[in-house]
């Protein structure tokens, strides 16, 4: 049997603690694509045929936002055009947080999105032009249809920490942008390192 290869990472992964076990003891059998469908039996390509009682459809889900239209975003049948994933450029004041498929976990990635936006908010940084901000979102799209091979079901697909560096880089130029590059940037918390508390005095001893 024959599959089609792909870089790796090339999607998000499947991340189960059980799934290796389920496969390696034959619970779960891997099939190729599916090539008809007969009465209660699946005919796939490599001419093998299961009978089975459901067909689940894992096509991921619609983008969609119907309470703004979809002319004004340029959304379509295809992805909203965001600079950097977050801001549309011919709607100044509209942001999109979390609108990303991360390989890897989606709330550090949405907290660091929301801290951009406050500072473009509170003035601490500022976009670039129109045209700069079209030509990030072009080179976005190039790269994931060579890796995606055009795949709509990716086009919001990002690697965790080289998307984190990513809007960190922009954070500091928004802020060189807006004159203020000397102004310290709200960091995300830092972990708390906690110490042992000292060791009471023995009862009756001097404490200077």
């Amino acid at each position: 049997m024959q599959y089609a290869t792909f870089p790796m990472l090339c999607a998000p992964p499947t991340v189960s603690d059980s799934l290796l076990s389920k496969l390696d003891h034959g619970d779960i059998v891997v099939k190729p694509n599916i090539d008809r469908f007969d009465r209660n039996r699946v005919y796939f390509t490599d001419g093998s045929a299961e009978q089975v009682d459901a067909v689940i459809y894992c096509t991921g889900y619609k983008i969609s936002f119907p309470f703004l239209d979809e002319g004004v975003i340029g959304a379509g049948d295809g992805p909203i055009p965001l600079y950097h994933r977050v801001v549309p450029p011919a709607l100044p004041g509209l942001y999109f947080i979390g609108l990303v498929q991360p390989i890897g976990a989606t709330m550090p990635i949405a907290e660091i999105q929301s801290e951009w936006v406050a500072d473009l908010i509170q003035g601490r940084a500022t976009l670039p032009p129109e045209p700069q901000m079209s030509r990030e979102i072009a080179r976005y799209r190039a790269m994931t249809a060579r890796r995606y091979a055009r795949s709509t079901r990716h086009a919001i697909g990002v690697d965790f920490l080289a998307y984190l560096r990513e809007i960190r880089r922009e954070r500091q130029a928004g802020a060189r942008r807006n004159g203020a590059s000397r102004a310290p940037l709200a960091d995300s918390p830092k972990p708390r390192i906690l110490r042992p508390a000292s060791t009471p005095s023995p009862r009756g001893a001097a404490v200077r």
